[in-house]
């Protein structure tokens, strides 16, 4: 975990860590002075377990088919199966929950890297088209969405700059993917030709074949969110048509986009009290959904996780010894 700690130890990543904490801080503090703790405790102590239990299995489908499309993106960077994806993918997502501002996407770089001798730009290549090609179906959901809410200035705003920001970043990368060949870079030095070379492998899902299947698996892994998401609301007695639902995962996952605390305490509690209350549901059940979708989704992702690498670094360590 060294190269791990050096990482995390830069000043420019400690700055933004503080930054998200604050952010999710005043979100949490924004969408509770329009509901109370003790309304939303009482929501959550009506749950419906069962409602629960199958947004697990629909969560749990999700990062089924997760795994299979990385392992498709970073078939060009290096083969690698099915389990050996799955431990990196479940490690740094679950990195991504306990730590502030996203900084669990550098982990699972670094983290996959290490552990499969391959390059981080070119693991961090692949984490960018993934997190694109959500980008893009995340907007395009809310766009869906807007057709059947009407005239929101949030949701508009929400829509423009999303469809913005992944649209520009995806023509980038696709110009970059496809120019890859040609060392429009050469002038540069050698240690930074290296990087953008690296890096560009681990753009191959943009081209061909890969793109078409990751772009499939994709819609796939958002079809199985989305019912995840819809299954946590009815546990809560919030009751939404897949019309309203498209909204629900447009900005609650465009929320996951700010900076924000660890597992976007404060951000996703806005964002679902927010889209719920469009709909003639109070604030209250949109967090208690959130605080939900927290504890029994994420929550059991980050143990699953968290477990992993635990357990991958004490046999690690119990070996050494051994040896």
């Amino acid at each position: 975990m060294g190269n791990y700690s050096s990482v995390i130890g830069s000043g420019r990543v400690w700055v933004r860590g503080i930054f998200g904490l604050a952010i999710g801080a005043f979100f949490l503090w924004l969408v509770l002075h329009q509901t109370s703790w003790e309304q939303v405790t009482a929501i959550l102590s009506q749950a419906h377990i069962g409602w629960l239990l199958a947004a697990i299995s629909f969560y749990s489908a999700n990062m089924i088919v997760r795994i299979v499309r990385w392992r498709k993106l970073l078939w060009n960077v290096k083969a690698l199966s099915f389990g050996s994806v799955g431990i990196v993918l479940l490690v740094g997502y679950a990195m991504n929950n306990i730590l502030p501002a996203r900084l669990g996407e550098l982990f699972r770089a670094n983290f996959a890297g290490r552990r499969y001798q391959v390059s981080r730009s070119a693991i961090a290549g692949s984490i960018v088209v993934e997190r694109v090609m959500d980008g893009l179906i995340v907007v395009l959901s809310l766009l869906l969405g807007r057709l059947f809410v009407g005239e929101q200035a949030v949701l508009s705003s929400l829509t423009a700059i999303g469809g913005i920001l992944f649209s520009s970043i995806f023509i980038v990368l696709w110009v970059s993917s496809h120019k890859s060949k040609q060392n429009w870079f050469s002038r540069l030095p050698s240690a930074i030709t290296t990087r953008i070379q690296e890096f560009n492998k681990g753009l191959a899902g943009m081209r061909g074949k890969i793109f078409a299947q990751t772009a499939c698996l994709s819609l796939i892994v958002w079809f199985l969110e989305g019912i995840a998401q819809w299954a946590v609301l009815k546990a809560i007695g919030v009751s939404l048509s897949w019309q309203q639902m498209l909204s629900v995962v447009g900005v609650v996952n465009l929320s996951t986009l700010l900076p924000s605390a660890p597992g976007f305490v404060g951000t996703y509690q806005y964002a679902y009290g927010f889209t719920v209350s469009l709909f003639g549901y109070q604030p209250a059940q949109g967090v208690a959904a959130a605080t939900a979708a927290q504890v029994f989704l994420l929550g059991s992702l980050t143990v699953i996780g968290l477990g992993l690498y635990l357990f991958l670094n004490l046999f690690k360590s119990k070996a050494h010894v051994g040896n």
